[in-house]
């Protein structure tokens, strides 16, 4: 069976991830800048609204240019998921899959928008971690939200016959994967927090967890890639890929950045090492939950009876 998308909702969810990487750079820039407090006030940002703060104050010095520009990709990523949402209620072309986890991600933006807020008003270090810690999750749901509108995951394990050999140890392993890539990115937002403005105490302890537990995830995202390619099916073999090139980039960035980093002031080469690290952890996470995404996917059309078989079971009755 051919499935037909709904090609607005698509469009609108993928755009939605796609301005969520600028929001996650900008994002990983205020921390490792301390840049949260750069503008004083939310919604209504030193006496302006949001969208009417002045340019000349927006430009006025490079904390307050990346705090705002992260506050605006936000509102674009918040515009984007409404969006798909109306689209995809507005469309009959759209499954019940596709509507909940586009009313997911809304509502995960608007929660994690609302976070980001209560931390600048209330100048909260902690929900400045918990803000970060849960970015990388919306923007994992963001990409799953824009996967699941396409005609690949649609249409894509009718053709491949995959799905008889993706078992329940398959799709237990990458769900594990998945858990543990977004603990690490837990670890490594609690980690990044204890670095500015000044290094406390406890950040060589979290440090030491975060490496730790790297070098578990590792090994598990790498048995996953094994058992991904021993399955076998265009799908899996093309998410073992993606998965192998980036968790070499991943580990490359991770100790480029902590070779970089100096206490006194943040060089260009830690800055951009650092929130590069964050946007592929980000995107690693995003290719987990994507990986057993599939898993799932294929399995649940494997177990489908045919059209053949269901015309046959009537005929024999």
């Amino acid at each position: 069976m051919t499935h037909r998308p709904n090609n607005w909702a698509w469009r609108f969810a993928l755009l939605a991830a796609v301005s969520a990487v600028p929001l996650v750079l900008f994002g990983g820039s205020v921390t490792t800048l301390g840049a949260g407090m750069a503008v004083d006030g939310w919604l209504v940002a030193e006496g302006h609204f949001l969208l009417l703060f002045p340019v000349e104050s927006w430009f006025r010095d490079t904390a307050t240019f990346v705090e705002h520009s992260h506050r605006l990709f936000g509102v674009l990523v918040g515009l984007f998921s409404v969006a798909a949402v109306v689209a995809s209620f507005a469309s009959r072309r759209t499954d019940a899959l596709a509507r909940s986890l586009a009313v997911a991600a809304l509502l995960l933006v608007c929660g994690q928008g609302a976070l980001g807020g209560f931390r600048v008003l209330e100048n909260a270090p902690q929900l400045a971690f918990l803000h970060g810690a849960a970015a990388q999750a919306v923007f994992a749901v963001l990409c799953a939200s824009a996967l699941v509108q396409t005609r690949a995951f649609k249409d894509g394990p009718d053709r491949t016959g995959e799905g008889e050999r993706a078992g329940l140890g398959l799709r237990v392993l990458a769900l594990a994967a998945t858990l543990a890539v977004y603990a690490q990115v837990v670890l490594g937002a609690w980690y990044r927090h204890a670095l500015r403005p000044t290094p406390s105490a406890e950040a060589g302890q979290r440090f030491l967890w975060h490496a730790l537990l790297a070098i578990g995830v590792t090994f598990l995202l790498f048995v996953l890639i094994s058992a991904l390619k021993r399955t076998g099916g265009e799908a899996l073999t093309r998410c073992a890929r993606r998965l192998t090139l980036l968790v070499g980039l991943q580990i490359g960035l991770g100790l480029l950045a902590w070779a970089s980093y100096q206490p006194g002031a943040v060089g260009p080469f830690e800055w951009a090492l650092s929130i590069l690290h964050v946007l592929c952890g980000g995107l690693l996470l995003a290719q987990t939950l994507a990986t057993w995404m599939w898993t799932e996917r294929l399995r649940a059309v494997a177990l489908q009876p045919s059209a053949a078989k269901r015309i046959v079971a009537r005929e024999v009755r």
